[in-house]
């Protein structure tokens, strides 16, 4: 009896172990990384919407959970492009990862930045990489762009054009 527990458990191990290694291929495909003498840019993610909607929860003076729904919407004729990237710092110097630099250009040559003020991330319970220069480390998280509907031939370009990775969206 001791013994078909043993071989038991032995074979629920290795058939653990075998799913892992093959999740591990699946999130594998989906992920793009490029590097240039001094930064590592991984893609994990990206997706298109035409809108992100939050639901923020308060207690009232009463005890009472209120809770209120926030839809964000990008301007007209326009939709949101979000990136879960991870930049790190591989090579020596001083050089900053720039968010000034770093944009999404089309098949048509247009650049597209991102928002200056994408913190609503962090309201939808979306890690959000940190909007000022990356000196130094490993940064992952999400980033939003506003891009037009129907764009296409994306790539997110950084390090004054040594990093180009296409979207595929």
């Amino acid at each position: 009896m001791r013994r078909r527990i043993i071989i038991l458990f032995t074979l629920l191990a290795i058939a653990m172990s075998s799913c892992t290694q093959a999740t591990e291929q699946n999130n594998s495909t989906n992920t793009v990384q490029t590097e240039s003498d001094m930064w590592s840019v991984e893609i994990l993610s990206s997706e298109t919407t035409e809108s992100l909607t939050t639901t923020i929860a308060a207690i009232q003076y009463n005890g009472d959970l209120q809770e209120t729904e926030n839809q964000i919407y990008p301007q007209s004729g326009n939709e949101f492009l979000l990136l879960n990237l991870t930049i790190e710092k591989i090579g020596t110097g001083k050089a900053a990862f720039s968010w000034s630099d770093a944009h999404i250009e089309d098949n048509n040559g247009n650049l597209f930045y991102r928002m200056e003020n994408d913190t609503f991330l962090a309201n939808l319970n979306i890690p959000r990489l940190k909007g000022t220069d990356i000196v130094l480390g490993t940064e992952t998280g999400f980033v939003c762009f506003e891009i037009p509907k129907g764009s296409s031939g994306l790539s997110f370009v950084s390090d004054e054009g040594n990093i180009i990775i296409e979207l595929g969206i």
